[in-house]
């Protein structure tokens, strides 16, 4: 498929799309004691989302080796509870807004493709994407969204990522590709905001309205 010519936004799922942290914490906090690692304890929220993802690891006693061991694990518990998760409050107003208006949606995930396609179409939100990518790149997200750009001909001058971590803000500037932050999911406000995205969202009204006019709709 060829979006050359097409307005597009790939939006991160998990903290963007879908309101898993929670969920997932309490999963990790389940898990922790198999893996000799720290239980997350509610009154850290606040401390922990400051963090970047390696540092969290390592506060939490999970060793670089361990991480795609733990990832899988997570991932396969989080398809229990697949039922019980959320989309962001206001997100579907979003999607609908910027479909509404023209503007073409990519969905793009280290979470399992089985994970999504049941949170989609629990939530009636299977029409809304052109195209879902998943795989297990978790520390290279500049490398995945170069080859999206390759695979459906996306126009970078015409192209915003959407996501909730540091991460998320330096894979995109490594690529210059705009990216947008919301400040919902992993990290905060305070950290998202140190390393400068090209837009911030602190609701999902701004956002809709962030994109809209980035693309002068």
């Amino acid at each position: 498929m060829n979006y050359s010519d097409s307005k597009f936004v790939i939006f991160d799922f998990d903290g963007t799309i879908a309101d898993t942290l929670e969920i997932i914490a309490e999963i990790y906090n389940d898990l922790a004691p198999k893996y000799n690692c720290k239980i997350l304890h509610y009154d850290e929220k606040e401390k922990f989302r400051k963090m970047k993802p390696l540092e969290l690891f390592k506060e939490c006693g999970i060793s670089q080796f361990l991480i795609p061991i733990f990832t899988v694990h997570i991932r396969t518990e989080l398809f229990k509870r697949i039922n019980q998760i959320k989309p962001i409050a206001g997100i579907d107003f979003v999607l609908k807004t910027l479909k509404n208006n023209g503007i073409r949606l990519g969905l793009m995930s280290s979470n399992t493709r089985k994970n999504i396609n049941t949170f989609l179409k629990n939530n009636s939100f299977e029409s809304y994407f052109d195209f879902v990518h998943t795989g297990k790149n978790i520390f290279g997200k500049d490398l995945v969204v170069s080859h999206l750009i390759r695979k459906y001909s996306l126009n970078k001058s015409n192209l915003i990522y959407v996501g909730d971590e540091v991460r998320d803000i330096e894979a995109m500037k490594k690529i210059k590709v705009p990216v947008f932050a919301v400040s919902w999911g992993f990290n905060s406000h305070e950290i998202l905001t140190e390393f400068n995205p090209d837009f911030f969202a602190n609701d999902t009204v701004s956002l809709a309205k962030g994109i809209l006019d980035f693309f002068k709709v």
